[in-house]
């Protein structure tokens, strides 16, 4: 079977600078969306719906993705140390890191959702928190080059 399908090799530099606006996108998205919610709940005149079932989604949904997410971000980041080049190590790099975001932004959208559902603010509390922890998540230089044990060179690389 003959395919034209080529994987695109980003640069070390463009991937990180990628990863950045990744995360950007998904917090805003987050944020936006929980804005768009939280006006539609004041403009709905929805009753308290049985949220108790919501409610243990949502705590147990967000304790599972910080946990898988902080698991799998380790084993692809232990796997990439090991690579050779460092747009491999970076490849890796965002591989991991796309899945932390995803696995975190989809409990927080979650909890949105639930809000919007149920109108309990516990939910939004729950998003705050999560947003605030994707937040921290914002790819930053020293820390990548630190996890994937990158030489002064290679760091410059990416700098320059």
């Amino acid at each position: 079977m003959n395919s034209n399908y080529r994987s695109v090799k980003l640069e070390p530099k463009q991937a990180f600078k990628m990863a950045k606006t990744i995360h950007l996108a998904l917090l805003a998205g987050q944020c936006l969306f929980a804005g768009v919610v939280l006006f539609l709940g004041k403009q709905s005149a929805a009753g308290p719906a049985n949220d108790n079932q919501f409610i243990i989604i949502a705590a147990v949904l967000c304790v599972v993705a910080f946990a898988v997410g902080n698991l799998v971000y380790k084993q692809v980041i232990a796997a990439a140390v090991n690579k050779q080049t460092l747009t491999e190590k970076m490849a890796g790099y965002m591989s991991a890191l796309i899945v932390k975001f995803a696995l975190i932004e989809g409990a927080s959208l979650f909890s949105i959702v639930s809000f919007l559902l149920t109108g309990n603010y516990f939910f939004l509390g729950i998003a705050a928190v999560m947003v605030v922890y994707f937040f921290t998540l914002r790819p930053n230089l020293d820390k990548a080059a630190e996890e994937l044990g990158l030489t002064y060179e290679e760091k410059l690389e990416i700098e320059n």
